[in-house]
């Protein structure tokens, strides 16, 4: 089967969100920076608000709450900027959006980006396979993967890509 498609910042989001969700230790890293540190925060304002407290504990304790705090709005701020900074170092010509090209059959998957690369992989060097409604990705490693948008798929091709990936992706 033969795709040709073009990869937009949605598509390079839905591939980190389907990312983090591979594994138990990117799960819990996403829940503690999104989580555990602003309910750090709230306790420890809680803690710094109760009277009675010894003043030399309590102006530590706010010089810690003032980190926390920052933390908490500044992760999310630097992540939507981190995304579109890594989805822009993509392309190495920022004026023209070029039209990726894949094509999957028993041997392996051809990737090509016109003018800048093409490349042969091969299904013994893909590692896992990830699918969701937005995003379909191959694992090269544990950390780099190739990715393209589903909704380019047909029903049929959906079908033969997830037979192929079931029958010839390599367990680890």
């Amino acid at each position: 089967m033969k795709l040709e498609y073009t990869l937009t910042l949605a598509d390079y989001k839905a591939a980190l969100r389907i990312h983090m969700r591979q594994t138990l230790g990117r799960r819990l890293r996403v829940i503690l920076l999104r989580v555990g540190i602003p309910i750090l925060a709230i306790a420890g304002l809680i803690a710094v608000s109760i009277p009675g407290r010894k003043t030399e504990l309590r102006s530590d304790l706010i010089a810690i709450e003032i980190g926390l705090i920052v933390l908490s709005f500044a992760l999310p701020v630097a992540r939507y900027f981190d995304a579109r900074i890594c989805f822009k170092r993509i392309f190495p010509n920022p004026t023209k959006v070029p039209t990726f090209c894949a094509e999957i059959d028993r041997e392996g998957i051809r990737t090509q980006n016109p003018g800048v690369s093409e490349g042969l992989i091969f299904w013994k060097a893909i590692v896992r396979f990830a699918q969701d409604e937005k995003v379909t990705m191959f694992y090269i490693d544990k950390r780099r993967f190739l990715f393209f948008p589903t909704n380019i798929l047909s029903s049929a091709q959906r079908t033969e890509l997830n037979d192929l990936a079931a029958s010839l992706v390599v367990r680890s």
